[in-house]
């Protein structure tokens, strides 16, 4: 008897992981259809304006990609104003990886266009990412879908569908009581032009309050080169052009042994970028809540200087009174 009850026991344990799963599937799909978004920020919400912008703007046009150094970092009314060219600033969060900026361009590029790349360390550890920041932005802009590739929108899928409950259960329980009133990262906190102006003009966060760069290896991934060539490759068959440029980072951050090495391989590779990298370091007070993250005196500095560099190295003519 006793024979026959243990060996029964695997199939109870069979039956009751079948009934788990025919549950769990009904729950995923009405999280997914009908829960609430997976965070209460909707700063992700802002890549819907971007892409109507760039959809938008004739060429010739000035496309800015790269990850959250440019969004919080760079004047896009001034570099427009200087150079006489509509400008879309596509950055958003270096977490979507280099292979998801190039994508997000894919049949928007036009005769004339200057793509300009300014990209985060990280970015040159992992050209190509699949994380919870691709999850996060289809679910408050599902216009972002198209730039997944169709073998990784599976994972995004399920992923949204998992999130989705969690938010739902967050609310339920009470940990979450509401959408958060955040003063910077919010939809409503971005120009025009892409740019996000919600931080300019708030007092220095001090530097307990700051997040310091983490330098993680390699230095550089050969994908890199493949995306970028692959991105050179589009815009010269549309007549446009690419130029890389330094990220903006805070002093004690810098490490210029990895510039170094990133300037090296991108060179030998036909990638070279404009100016150095002394040029985008600036103090540590000059940024907000990351190393990343220049406020308002710098910002208007770091554009200051990536014209200059774009005019020097013939990218660009200044048409404005300077």
């Amino acid at each position: 008897m006793s024979s026959s009850i243990s060996n029964s026991e695997p199939f109870r344990l069979l039956l009751r992981a079948a009934l788990s799963g025919l549950l769990v599937v009904p729950v995923l799909a009405v999280g997914y259809f009908f829960g609430p978004h997976v965070a209460r920020i909707d700063y992700f919400h802002a890549v819907e304006a971007k892409h109507a912008r760039l959809a938008s703007l004739p060429s010739p046009k000035i496309i800015i990609i790269g990850g959250s150094n440019a969004t919080f970092g760079l004047d896009s009314e001034r570099l427009q104003r200087a150079l006489c060219r509509p400008v879309v600033n596509m950055t958003l969060h270096a977490g979507l990886g280099f292979e998801f900026m190039c994508n997000e361009l894919d049949g928007r590029i036009g005769e004339g266009d200057l793509i300009i790349a300014t990209l985060e360390y990280s970015a040159f550890t992992h050209a190509v990412k699949d994380n919870e920041t691709h999850i996060m932005l289809v679910d408050r802009a599902p216009v972002a879908w198209k730039a997944i590739p169709w073998y990784r929108r599976p994972r995004v899928h399920l992923g949204l569908a998992i999130m989705r409950c969690q938010a739902a259960w967050n609310y339920f329980s009470g940990e979450w009581s509401g959408e958060v009133a955040d003063k910077v990262y919010r939809a409503d906190g971005f120009n025009e032009w892409g740019d996000l102006t919600a931080h300019l003009g708030l007092p220095y966060r001090g530097a307990d309050r700051q997040h310091r760069v983490i330098h993680e290896l390699p230095v550089f991934d050969d994908q890199v080169l493949s995306v970028a060539g692959q991105l050179v490759d589009s815009a010269t068959a549309h007549g446009a052009q690419v130029v890389f440029t330094w990220s903006a980072i805070a002093s004690s951050s810098q490490r210029p042994e990895r510039g170094r090495l990133v300037q090296e391989r991108m060179t030998a590779a036909g990638f070279p970028l404009l100016g150095t990298p002394e040029d985008y370091t600036f103090p540590d007070t000059a940024f907000h809540d990351t190393h990343y993250h220049l406020r308002e005196t710098c910002r208007g500095i770091r554009t200051e200087r990536m014209i200059r560099d774009l005019v020097t190295a013939g990218f660009a003519q200044r048409c404005d009174s300077r």
